[in-house]
């Protein structure tokens, strides 16, 4: 059971995917204009992320997550985030699963992350998280988030060329819980994507796509 999990930074394969010839690459990196980015894990684990942004800098992230799995019903995950100065300020998550993982809902608060993180240097912070399960369950906790940057460059997403930044995180909860992640942040787009065993492969990008919607 995946629980719901907003990070900061993301990741991004460092060979080309595919992309529709009628994006705009000039509209899709200096301008508001939102953005699909499709990509799938190396465990099989398949995601498209929507994000509409604004010029102050705030922006809302839908995802939608599969799973590899053997049930008979493919697992589905659909994460709405509200980011605020570049952090995620709350969410909300709807799945294919009944009663208590049907729906979790999310607020967050952030201790050393400044405003609109660049991702470019090291940095520790604390995240602390309440949230509400589909059964009124609600939990609080907080993570301290080590991250580390590795290294910036491009990629050829079909006919554009993005900026992406790489880097890997440590994560730590007060439950004694611990992730690590690979990481990789496209600033042009603010799209993030994460990856626990190693770097995911982007798929595609587009100007032109269906709105993720709840499971529920």
């Amino acid at each position: 059971m995946r629980i719901l999990s907003i990070s900061l930074l993301v990741f991004a394969s460092s060979a080309s995917a595919q992309s529709p010839p009628s994006v705009d690459c000039d509209a899709v990196k200096n301008s508001t204009v939102p953005v699909e980015l499709a990509y799938h894990g190396q465990d099989g684990t398949r995601t498209v992320v929507q994000t509409y942004r604004n010029k102050s800098g705030d922006y809302v992230v839908w995802s939608r997550e599969l799973p590899p799995s053997t049930q008979p019903k493919q697992p589905v995950f659909v994460t709405k985030a509200i980011h605020v100065d570049g952090a995620p300020a709350s969410a909300e998550m709807s799945t294919t699963y009944a009663g208590k993982y049907s729906l979790r809902t999310a607020k967050y608060a952030s201790d050393g992350l400044p405003k609109n993180f660049d991702r470019r240097s090291d940095l520790t912070y604390r995240m602390r998280g309440i949230t509400t399960d589909g059964d009124g369950t609600t939990e609080e906790r907080t993570s301290t988030i080590s991250y580390t940057f590795k290294s910036e460059g491009t990629i050829a997403v079909g006919s554009c060329v993005l900026r992406v930044i790489h880097g890997e995180s440590d994560t730590a909860n007060d439950a004694g819980r611990t992730r690590h992640g690979f990481l990789a942040y496209f600033p042009e787009l603010k799209i993030s994507a994460t990856a626990t065993d190693a770097e995911p492969i982007v798929d595609s990008l587009s100007t032109d796509f269906s709105e993720i919607k709840p499971v529920n």
